[in-house]
């Protein structure tokens, strides 16, 4: 099991996420890497328009229907 962590600097006390950690398996491909990177940048607080300029117009198109996401909602 892969971690990716993220520790918000800790000289100053913030209400936000402190920390925001991902745990992962280690056969990622890099396009699954890249969505992990999406979705901290959001839970880190950036913009739609910020991630979709550092990341690419598709990495936040609503329109993709994930499957697998789906199945796991609704089982």
């Amino acid at each position: 099991m892969d971690k990716l962590i993220y520790i918000r600097g800790k000289d100053e006390p913030t209400r936000e996420s402190s920390k925001i950690e991902f745990e992962f398996t280690e056969d990622l491909d890099i396009q699954e890497f890249k969505t992990i990177c999406v979705r901290l940048a959001g839970a880190l607080g950036y913009s739609p328009t910020t991630i979709k300029k550092g990341f690419g117009d598709d990495c936040l198109d609503d329109k993709k229907d994930n499957k697998n996401q789906t199945k796991l909602l609704f089982d």
